[in-house]
């Protein structure tokens, strides 16, 4: 805190010494006043070759030497004053502050120590030596200054500034703030003020008010880089790292040799992913400081982040050269890189070098346990993983890894559970969402899971792979305008992304947009006319609007490219949909063929037999579904869609109850399981069901209808019209919600006439049962 203490330009009375003297001193006091100093000197000089005695003359040469950084010149004249008349305090004072502003603190402190002797009630001589005294870092020593400056001048807000300073110092910053509001109420448009308060507040944590007190600081004075700096350090402690970087981005335009800068703002960009971004920061803060091997380090992690496992290898092994004892995580980073390359000798290699140094390393043994899970060797993961977790239950990477082992090994509830503990830890992990989403996609808690790819999302905006899983998820639970919304999102990122692509197009079929679904279809076959799945869906598009000769041709063509057992699951579905249930088992089979272990073969295959009727086989095909998947909860819907074909309703809905009872958050078995009780005329408890299904899935018009038609079973007419009406919003050409709200309304008399339009609408779209309606209530 180098501070100019005194402005030196003084306004004085022309004094007579000697006759001849005098009149030079006059002189000289008349060029001070209008700051020629320089002038002045000359004067002054002749005075002192008249009378070497001249206390004034020195004194003010003094002075003005002073006003013009002569601060050498100005302290040989204060001390000859001092000589002349030794109990001078504003010579003391006056020679201290030019002492001070050569960087003499030592000599300054005692200058103004003598000044205090023959004036101690002067607060400038205790505030300058404060200032001082805080130079020299005895930070105490200033505090007890300001405090006596402050009990002789109340009102002036630069002593509580200073001692704010010097409180922060010391690390006393909940006083430091105190002083600064005292300062704030005196000059509340300083924004220094607001810098050091934010500062003090960022110190203990309070980074919501730092980041306010930074903002008034930029408020008042923009060009601030520092400002911009550390309020960018604030926001990635508040988990805002994209708010951070656009923060440090202004410093470096405002000061691009700002220390450490380039460092804190790759770091930044690393934490929301955005790897590329910051390699280049890495680089640039490396071209500043080649010496700093933990930039090479991060460099490095950053490096492998984006699949450039090679040069991530050169940059992990300059940090160990350069310091081989100093980053167990450079040894732990190249340890992932050796398994990647599956090295696995290697990567344990470097596991027990650090395990050899600490075998206390947490991190150590969740990487060996990464080693071992790629080995298959799952119990010897899980033991390194949960002594990882011993050793340190705060980190999030060791519940992540443990939570995908749980995940290979079908415990869902088990890694949601160590996913969820991972996320609690660090609230922005982004791949914990993004499993954790997907897990529960598994479960199909689908509301959960869009939740999840959100939350990474807002973390890492530009992840593509993000913006595919929020899409997925949206249209899961069918609402799929959001769902193009979200895929949209992701394709302004990358335009040419297939899987984005796809996903689009087939939430367009959902919502009819026939046309729009085909053109993303016929996008990604211009992109790669080799990729299955874009043929696979366009025939699925092409089977919902009835075209079966084309659609059977596209997913031929699909399974020609790429034989894959979701292709000839698809052909099993469009011949079901024909009522060609033997055609769909053969295709079925073919999907066996590909993978044996898969349920979901098995659910379509099961759920075949059903409608021929084969409930023999179709047990068989649901028994080892289980026996592959014990704990997928498809296997009791499918079961329980079996059952119904077979007219078991109640032997349904047992199986509906177990799949609530794995997953109460299952809205597809709440919805089969209402339309069992229906068929059972379980009206009210169908009516409580299908409530526990929109719960889960608001979107699903399915469930809507569902809950309309038994509302109005119950009478509850007005009921009834809000479902199919909240159907109708999902899709308006849904002629079986026109025909179920025509019905409702018909029993409501000021309704009738509408339900009769109802009735209209649903016969215009195709159903018949419409019209006989219409001549039984309308006529």
């Amino acid at each position: 805190m180098r501070k100019i203490l005194l402005t030196l330009a003084l306004f004085l009375p022309i004094w007579a010494i000697a006759q001849t003297a005098g009149s030079y001193v006059r002189a000289g006091n008349a060029k001070d006043n209008v700051k020629n100093y320089t002038g002045s000197i000359i004067d002054y000089t002749r005075a002192i070759q008249l009378d070497s005695t001249n206390v004034k003359a020195f004194f003010y040469r003094a002075n003005a030497k002073g006003n013009i950084k002569d601060y050498e010149g100005a302290i040989e004249d204060y001390t000859q004053t001092i000589r002349l008349k030794p109990n001078s305090a504003l010579s003391y004072l006056y020679r201290a502050n030019a002492k001070a502003s050569l960087g003499n603190y030592t000599e300054a402190v005692q200058d103004f120590t003598t000044s205090l002797k023959y004036k101690p009630n002067n607060s400038e001589a205790y505030h300058y030596r404060a200032n001082a005294k805080a130079n020299l870092k005895d930070n105490k020593g200033a505090i007890e200054d300001f405090t006596q400056a402050i009990a002789i001048t109340t009102k002036n807000a630069d002593l509580y500034k200073y001692r704010g300073v010097a409180f922060s110092n010391i690390g006393d910053n909940p006083a430091a703030i105190l002083d600064y509001d005292r300062a704030l109420k005196m000059r509340p448009a300083d924004a220094e003020l607001y810098y050091f308060r934010a500062n003090a507040k960022a110190a203990i944590k309070n980074y919501n008010g730092a980041i306010l007190d930074f903002n008034k600081s930029l408020e008042l004075n923009p060009g601030n880089a520092e400002a911009y700096y550390y309020r960018g350090n604030a926001k990635v402690n508040m988990g805002n790292n994209q708010g951070a970087i656009v923060d440090y981005n202004q410093a470096l335009r405002l000061n691009p040799k700002l220390s450490g800068l380039y460092h804190y703002l790759a770091n930044a960009q690393s934490n929301v992913s955005d790897n590329r971004g910051a390699i280049a920061g890495y680089t640039k803060a490396i071209a500043l400081n080649p010496n700093n091997a933990e930039l090479y380090l991060r460099r490095g992690v950053a490096r492998y982040n984006t699949g450039d496992k090679a040069n991530a290898l050169v940059d992990i092994n300059k940090a160990i050269t350069m310091q081989p004892d100093a980053f167990t995580e450079a040894y732990l980073t190249r340890a992932s890189i050796k398994l990647d390359n599956k090295d696995y000798d290697g990567a344990i290699d470097d596991v027990e070098f650090v395990l050899k140094k600490d075998d206390k390393n947490d991190a150590a043994y969740a990487t060996r346990g990464r080693v071992n899970a790629s080995l298959k060797d799952t119990v010897a993961a899980l033991a390194d993983f949960n002594t990882a977790i011993q050793l340190n239950p705060r980190n999030s990477y060791t519940y992540f890894a443990r939570g995908n082992i749980k995940r290979d090994k079908k415990d869902l509830r088990g890694a949601i559970e160590d996913y969820t503990q991972a996320i609690n830890i660090r609230p922005n992990y982004i791949e914990a969402y993004l499993e954790r989403g997907n897990a529960y996609s598994i479960t199909r808690n689908f509301t959960a899971a869009a939740k999840d790819y959100q939350r990474a999302l807002s973390n890492s905006p530009k992840s593509e792979e993000a913006y595919l899983k929020l899409g997925d998820a949206r249209a899961m639970f069918r609402d799929y305008k959001g769902a193009i919304d979200i895929y949209n999102q992701g394709l302004n990122i990358n335009p040419k992304n297939p899987a984005l692509l796809i996903g689009r197009g087939v939430a367009k079929s959902k919502l009819g947009y026939t046309q729009g679904a085909a053109h993303d279809f016929d996008q990604v076959l211009r992109i790669d006319t080799g990729l299955a799945e874009a043929y696979q869906n366009r025939g699925n598009l092409k089977l919902g609007y009835g075209d079966y000769e084309g659609a059977m041709k596209d997913i031929n063509k699909a399974l020609s490219k790429k034989p894959t057992e979701e292709g000839y699951e698809f052909l099993g579905n469009a011949k079901a949909g024909l009522h060609d249930y033997t055609g769909a088992i053969d295709n079925y089979n073919r999907a066996l063929n590909i993978n044996p272990n898969s349920a979901k073969g098995y659910y379509y295959r099961g759920l075949a037999k059903s409608n021929l009727p084969d409930s023999i086989g179709a047990m068989e095909d649901f028994n080892i579904a289980y026996a592959n998947e014990p704990q997928g909860e498809d296997l009791y819907l499918y079961r329980g869609l079996a059952k119904l074909n077979m007219k078991d309703s109640i032997n349904a809905i047992q199986e509906y109850n177990t799949a609530i009872e794995m997953n109460p958050n299952n809205a597809d078995a709440y919805l089969y399981r209402g339309i069992a009780k229906y068929e059972l005329q379980d009206y009210l408890g169908a009516s409580m069901d299908l409530t526990m299904s929109i719960q889960n899935n608001p979107a699903s018009k399915l469930a809507l209808l569902k809950r309309g038609e038994a509302r109005t079973q119950l009478k509850d007419y007005q009921g009834a019209i809000e479902d199919f009406t909240a159907a109708l919003a999902f899709d308006s050409l849904y002629r079986l919600a026109y025909y179920g709200r025509g019905l409702a309304r018909v029993n409501v008399p000021s309704e009738k006439v509408k339900g009769c339009l109802d009735l209209s609408k649903a016969g215009e779209l195709g159903l018949k049962e419409a019209y006989e309606a219409i001549r039984k209530y309308c006529n």
